[in-house]
């Protein structure tokens, strides 16, 4: 299954809050912009912090198992 990101975007007096959400990861990052600013650069820089979230997850995750004592079953 291809992964989807999802899309929300919520207006907050003059700021758009903007949700990001992975299909695959469930991974979900939001940030604040102002209303009038560009959909598609709001997009791109939502889904860009995603991928940097989804990033830094991932190397923390092969951190612990190299860094672990015995092996997980």
């Amino acid at each position: 299954m291809a992964e989807e990101i999802i899309f929300e975007f919520r207006t907050v007096g003059d700021t758009l809050r903007v949700t990001a959400i992975s299909s695959e990861t469930l991974t979900e990052v939001t940030l604040v912009a102002p209303a009038n600013a560009a959909r598609h650069d709001l997009i791109r820089l939502a889904e860009r912090k995603l991928r940097t979230v989804e990033a830094r997850a991932a190397h923390s995750i092969r951190r612990r198992r190299e860094r672990s004592r015995g092996l997980l079953v």
